[in-house]
């Protein structure tokens, strides 16, 4: 690409419009600031040979004059732009495009490579993690990644050893099934400022651990490790007291133990999710929410079947300001416990109590004792009728969404009070007698 390349830009339209020659794919870039309602709101072309009419100026000249005057068009390179504006655009590309337009002239390289389009960097499957970054150390810009997404890539392994990452707060090595424990140690030793690390589906994984005395992470993702147990979940947490955001959903070696780890090490704890860990009982969960008391907010112990209203009483007598809670699953659980959720925690905005042994009784509560709920889903409880949903949709306006699918006691009658009262709410449901 040279800075001849013409760019075509609709006077006072938000869109850029380009056409493409012979067999080049046609790419595209965001041009301007988007507003928060949109992504992009302009695009432009690299093609180097688009609307090139003839090599000769005194044909071209009258030819763009023509369009100027007839679409009210203006033409200009894309080099002509000045470095902040080239800057902008090149921020809102991803890393692979970003070096895709490093290779098209020496102009772009030099933007593609300045350090503030490098403070997040994504390498993706089934791409060589190595020679990605070893590529940005070569340039010393691995010193200004901030956010670092390595979700299935390869090659992680020895990257850490040799380069700190000093500015690291984020890393995500999701899908990531060959990496081990001591790389986990390797990396967290090396990257002291980390915050949020996700490993989502790392197979390999026993524990989290480091040599470094206290650890700076706050939010932590072991879903999917299915080898994590008590004993390497306690030996983690041990070294992470900042640690307020946990999600172990489907780790299913995790026992009421690993619940009592968290109570006593991470006393700040505000999203917690346990989601599919068969083995937690109410035994944990109440000392669970015993201990966290008001600073819980995220609660999910869905298709825990071993909790029941044993548990669940506890967690609305001290978990106050509890704003989600996931019970789906929970059969054992019935309307003594969900009556005392809704008069104990008033803030709760999303609530999931599906497949529980609720009924009415459990939604006339909510309706004076939740006003800011907002997404509730009750698929598959059998005893909810028309009535309890009359009255929840009657106190609670503000609620957006509604799951009533599988819920056979539910006619017509519920379905259309919660339309007339709950203007902006959408209701799923398997009803084929309802609207859609």
């Amino acid at each position: 690409m040279d800075g001849s390349s013409p760019l075509y830009h609709r006077y006072g339209d938000q869109s850029i419009s380009s056409s493409r020659d012979g067999s080049h794919h046609s790419q595209k870039l965001a041009l301007f600031r988007p507003n928060p309602d949109t992504v992009d709101l302009g695009y432009h072309t690299l093609d180097n040979n688009v609307c090139r009419l003839s090599s000769s100026p005194s044909v071209a000249l009258p030819v763009r004059k023509q369009l100027f005057q007839q679409r009210h068009l203006y033409v200009f390179g894309l080099c002509d732009l000045d470095d902040t504006l080239l800057l902008k655009i090149f921020s809102w590309l991803s890393t692979r495009e970003r070096c895709s337009l490093a290779q098209t002239c020496r102009r772009l390289w030099e933007i593609a490579w300045h350090p503030s389009l490098w403070k997040e960097v994504e390498i993706r499957h089934p791409q060589n993690a190595t020679i990605a970054l070893n590529t940005l150390a070569r340039r010393g810009l691995y010193t200004s990644i901030r956010r670092l997404v390595l979700d299935g890539a390869t090659g992680i392994y020895g990257i850490f050893n040799s380069l700190p990452f000093s500015s690291l707060t984020s890393l995500s090595l999701r899908h990531s099934k060959r990496v081990t424990d001591l790389n986990v140690t390797t990396i967290l030793d090396n990257c002291i400022h980390l915050k949020e690390l996700d490993m989502t589906d790392c197979s390999r994984i026993t524990k989290v651990c480091t040599r470094v005395a206290v650890l700076q992470l706050q939010t932590i993702d072991l879903s999917d490790c299915h080898e994590i147990d008590d004993s390497g979940l306690v030996s983690s947490l041990a070294r992470m007291p900042h640690l307020n955001c946990l999600y172990l959903r489907r780790c299913f070696r995790i026992t009421d133990t690993s619940l009592i780890a968290i109570a006593s090490y991470c006393s700040g704890m505000r999203q917690l999710s346990v989601s599919d860990c068969t083995r937690i009982t109410d035994f944990g969960v109440r000392e669970l929410a015993a201990c966290l008391g008001p600073s819980l907010r995220y609660f999910s112990v869905g298709k825990c079947d071993q909790v029941s209203d044993a548990g669940l009483l506890v967690v609305a007598r001290h978990c106050y300001k509890l704003r989600y809670l996931n019970a789906r699953g929970c059969e054992a659980l019935s309307d003594s416990a969900t009556v005392a959720l809704a008069r104990g925690c008033p803030r709760i905005r999303a609530l999931d109590l599906g497949k529980c042994d609720i009924g009415d009784a459990t939604l006339e509560a909510l309706s004076t004792g939740c006003p800011n709920l907002k997404k509730l889903s009750l698929c598959g409880c059998e005893r909810i009728t028309d009535s309890g949903l009359e009255a929840l949709a009657y106190y609670v306006r503000g609620l957006q969404q509604l799951n009533i699918g599988e819920c056979p006691r539910v006619t017509w009658v519920g379905y259309r009070a919660v339309k007339q009262y709950c203007r902006r709410c959408v209701i799923e449901h398997t009803n084929p007698g309802f609207s859609s």
